[in-house]
């Protein structure tokens, strides 16, 4: 079955602990489309908000900045993310993102394969951010 999403559509999750609270919007994914190989959503970062460090151990992802303007941080490497910008994290690769802009942050996460989405209802379900949930769930840190 195909599907069309607005951006405000999919399954919502909210985080009010960590630096500043974020929420994501899960679209696609095994359980809400039966995708098999990816996972998509979107996710909004207030200003001066971010994503802390981590790693994936099985996903690759996939980051679309589709508003505002970014610090993204690879492997220990920053760079400026503005409206357009892609990055490509390998599995393993440490990587984390800062809202740079005096707006909200729009972006679009893929992962393949999918799996990672759970951790992110983890997270709301648990109010933690990344580093104590990869902790609390024995997962890889950077």
């Amino acid at each position: 079955m195909a599907y069309v999403f607005a951006w405000e559509d999919g399954e919502r999750l909210e985080m009010t602990g960590g630096d500043l609270p974020r929420g994501w919007r899960i679209l696609v994914d095994p359980r809400n489309t039966g995708s098999g190989h990816l996972s998509m959503g979107n996710q909004d970062i207030p200003a001066g908000g971010g994503i802390p460090v981590h790693r994936h151990e099985k996903e690759e992802e996939i980051l679309f900045i589709h508003e505002g303007r970014a610090e993204i941080e690879i492997d220990g490497r920053r760079f400026a993310a503005r409206a357009g910008t892609t990055a490509f994290l390998p599995v393993n690769v440490p990587h984390g993102l800062r809202n740079s802009g005096d707006g909200p942050l729009r972006l679009v996460w893929v992962f393949s394969p999918p799996g990672y989405e759970s951790v992110f209802r983890e997270m709301a379900a648990r109010n933690l951010d990344h580093g104590a949930i990869e902790d609390r769930l024995g997962l890889g840190r950077p």
